[in-house]
Order: C-alpha cells, then structure tokens, then sequence
C-alpha cells in the first residue's frame, strides 16, 4: 500500500484544513509514493519512539504532534528537532501528524475520553475552532468516583487536582485533552469538573478562586489514546497493512522523599 493511499483516507477522516493556522499537521516528512507494510502511532516523535520504529521495522508513524510547529532552516544531526528529522530521512521513516484538526474531531481524544465516561453527545466549549466537549454525566458520581473512573483508562501520568472535594456530586464535566488552561473562563459556573492537562499554577489559583474542581490528568494521560478510534477505520481499510502502537511513557515522574 502506498503512503498516499493511507494519508488521502486520513484527510478524508479528519481534513487538515480543520487544524490551527498556528498547527503544522500533516506530512513532516516522507515519500508520498513509498510503499508501507506496517505503520506504528505515538503521541510524539522522540528518540525512544524513533529507535523502536526501526526495531519494528514501521514504514510510517502516525503520530499526534507535529516533529515541529515551526520551520527548519537546516537538516543536520547536531540540534533539536532537525535531528530528529536527520534520523527519520537517514533511516527512511515517514511520519505524518494529526494535531488541533483531531482535536476538534469526533475521532479524537477530547470525544474518546467523553464516550469512556458514558458521554454519547456534547457541547463544544468554544465554538470556534469547536475545542473540548461539555455535558452531563449519564448519572451523577462523586469526585473520588470521578477521578477513580479516569485514572482507570487514561495512560498513566502524572494527575493532579485543584479544588478537591471527594465526597462533592458530578453532574456535569468539561474536557479539553492536552493543554486547556486557556478555556477556564468558559467552563466556570458551567460545569461541576473540568477535565484537562498542563495547568500552570496561575490558571489553578483562578480555578480556585472561581470555585471550579479541575482534574489536571497530565498531557500525555488526556491524548496518548488520541490512535484509538484511527486504528479500527485503517485496519479495515487497509487490512494488508500491519498497525502497531509504540511504546511512550509521560516525560513526568514524581519523587517520594520519605
């Protein structure tokens, strides 16, 4: 199968045209004409990632973040991230990217994390780009429940929670995957929890203030099961094609003093 063939059915599913004008999704780098006999998704495009690409022997990565949102003035392997694409050109790895037009997806994490928790139809949180997802649980539960609920299917990072109250009923959420401080002024007074990733201490005092309950489940716990939906429409497309999930960890750990 050619990389062509599996990129055109992506954009038909998600279209690129739906990301950030800021966003880079789309091909980082490849032969449009390569053939592909297996493909492997990841969140990010790292080293670790890249090494066990050519273990496996991927043709191409599918991967959530772009290598880079910005331009590249020089392909050599001795600075971040042109190294990366060094490695990639060297190595014959294609990868192609599907950002914020996944986000606002139906097919994206924001909506995986929704139908997990038994949500079947939301909201935007900001119409325009339509990011995160508002609406009421299919039955009231409590914060501890909530959070139990969560960190039960979403990747393992590093969570956190602002405004706890264990025992405090959930009728209504809000969830942002990855980085949604910035919709914390739409969601206060809306909804009982906000469900998100890479609050900054500033934006939680405001929560706090605000009376808001926010779940920061991490960036890497909200979107690393971004392949999820992606990987059953590919595989019945391309039933030739091999369609492996690369192992990724968060970059985050905590350390106990005892």
């Amino acid at each position: 199968m050619k990389l062509k063939e599996i990129t055109a059915f992506l954009e038909s599913l998600v279209p690129t045209e739906n990301q950030d004008k800021w966003d880079n999704s789309g091909f980082q780098v490849g032969n449009p004409e390569k053939e592909v006999k297996k493909v492997g998704f990841a969140l990010s495009v790292s080293f670790s990632v890249l090494e066990q690409a050519e273990r496996e022997g991927v043709d191409l990565i599918i991967a959530h973040h772009p290598v880079t949102v910005s331009g590249i003035k020089s392909v050599v392997p001795t600075s971040y991230p042109e190294k990366l694409f060094f490695y990639l050109l060297e190595k014959g790895i294609a990868v192609y990217s599907m950002h914020t037009n996944l986000d606002v997806s139906p097919l994206g994490p924001t909506a995986i994390i929704a139908a997990k928790l038994g949500i079947e139809s939301y909201s935007p949180i900001v119409e325009n780009p339509p990011y995160g997802a508002v609406a009421p649980l299919p039955e009231p539960v409590t914060q501890r429940e909530l959070f139990d609920k969560l960190s039960s299917f979403l990747p393992e990072d590093v969570f956190r929670v602002i405004n706890y109250s264990p025992d405090s009923l959930v009728r209504k959420v809000a969830i942002c995957s990855g980085s949604g401080a910035s919709l914390i002024d739409a969601v206060i007074g809306n909804v009982d929890v906000y469900i998100t990733g890479d609050v900054k201490y500033h934006d939680a005092l405001k929560a706090v203030d605000c009376g808001l309950t926010v779940f920061d489940m991490g960036h890497f716990g909200t979107e690393r099961l971004f392949y999820e939906k992606l990987v059953s429409l590919l595989a019945k497309k391309f039933p030739e094609v091999i369609f492996i999930l690369l192992n990724e960890k968060s970059p985050f750990e905590v350390i106990y003093r005892c």
